[in-house]
């Protein structure tokens, strides 16, 4: 597959499936608006699912992501976050930049379930996104069900530390 680099300000088009980099610069002749940029793999409409997962990370419709993954609904990537108090509120920039806007992102915290910075949920919910904090292996099956009904949904998970 060849790498290709995708555009976007705010256009409803299709999204990239495997990600390989994402990064939002401003631009000086668009007004010093934010211009986000995508480096992809390959392209693809349909919502990835979540096959498998272990300590070592996911399978992600049928392709192996080492460690942990966000997953958006056309797309994913691995996710700059090692345990639960990495994550914060600009560890999660990407889902309120997305269009159409997602209904509600699952973070998968590993074995168990735990508190999470304040500021994380509070950041999302004044968004207009819903936030479910669960386990990893529940986050799965529930990110799955809910990508079934067609539902605009995404996904931040931490591996689960041991087999199971």
């Amino acid at each position: 597959m060849a790498l290709v680099r995708w555009s976007c300000r705010s256009a409803n088009v299709l999204a990239p499936r495997y990600v390989r980099s994402i990064a939002q610069t401003d631009n000086p002749f668009m007004g010093g608006a934010s211009r986000t940029t995508v480096e992809a793999l390959d392209f693809d409409a349909s919502s990835p699912s979540i096959d498998s997962y272990n300590p070592t990370g996911f399978k992600i419709s049928a392709r192996r992501v080492f460690g942990p993954v966000c997953i958006l609904p056309h797309c994913f990537m691995q996710w700059k976050v090692l345990r639960k108090e990495d994550i914060t509120p600009e560890s999660l920039v990407v889902f309120p930049l997305l269009y159409p806007k997602l209904e509600l992102v699952i973070l998968g915290l590993g074995d168990r379930i735990s508190r999470i910075d304040p500021r994380v949920k509070e950041r999302l919910l004044s968004e207009g996104i819903g936030v479910e904090v669960l386990d990893t292996p529940s986050a799965c099956s529930t990110f799955n069900y809910l990508v079934t009904e067609q539902r605009r949904v995404a996904a931040a998970l931490i591996p689960v530390s041991r087999a199971m």
